[in-house]
């Protein structure tokens, strides 16, 4: 494995709450999980995935700052919203894979989503080729191509890619959700029935929304911006 190369400087988040703390060690471990995975594209193809600074911040602030009581996640959704072809189902797919594989999460159940099952299969595809270049773990992962699903055998957890019409499907329990392209959900239910009260029985779910800028400011992803 890679070893761990660290964000120079670091400092977090200017959110953390006062009750919260950073813990490196929790950081550390879910940069060292990314920096193994491989790109899965173009000529990055099979190049170790070095997160870029702005991205080592998002996973340090997400899997670093924790509420000092209890050393669960403070922060339980992520907005990140930037511009095309800069490695946003990479990232998407590793955050997906870390809730999936390192998070200490028996029966986890971490689901992706989109405006449609085509695009939420964007971020799974990528993390499935992720898993092909990662020896130590696909040997616990089993795979569903035809039903877009990865089970993590030692924790029983899975990453799920939901259909289009998942809004009509209450009483998941997620603990991670996974939105891609925000921007183009034709309305909020998809939204609304993945990020209220589907992780209510789960101690710190995380909804980690990615997308491109959209041009419709009576749009989820306009309230979200």
């Amino acid at each position: 494995m890679e070893e761990l190369r660290s964000l120079k400087n670091f400092k977090p988040s200017r959110f953390k709450a006062e009750g919260s703390i950073y813990k490196s060690r929790f950081a550390d471990s879910a940069v060292f999980f990314v920096n193994n995975l491989r790109h899965t594209k173009w000529r990055w193809y099979g190049e170790p995935f070095d997160l870029i600074d702005w991205q080592e911040q998002i996973i340090r602030d997400l899997f670093g700052i924790v509420r000092r009581h209890d050393e669960c996640r403070q922060f339980r959704t992520a907005y990140v919203e930037i511009p095309k072809k800069q490695g946003k189902s990479e990232l998407a797919a590793a955050v997906a894979l870390l809730l999936t594989c390192t998070d200490a999460e028996r029966g986890g159940e971490i689901y992706g989503c989109a405006s449609d099952r085509s695009q939420a299969s964007i971020v799974f595809d990528v993390a499935v080729h992720m898993i092909d270049q990662f020896p130590a773990f696909k040997k616990f992962m089993n795979l569903n191509i035809a039903q877009k699903r990865m089970t993590f055998t030692p924790l029983d957890s899975f990453y799920q890619v939901l259909s289009a019409d998942a809004y009509t499907k209450h009483g998941l329990n997620a603990h991670g959700v996974i939105f891609d392209e925000l921007h183009a959900l034709p309305d909020r239910r998809l939204f609304d029935v993945m990020t209220k009260g589907s992780g209510d029985a789960r101690e710190q779910p995380l909804h980690f929304i990615i997308t491109t800028a959209g041009v419709d400011r009576n749009s989820i992803c306009w309230e979200m911006h």
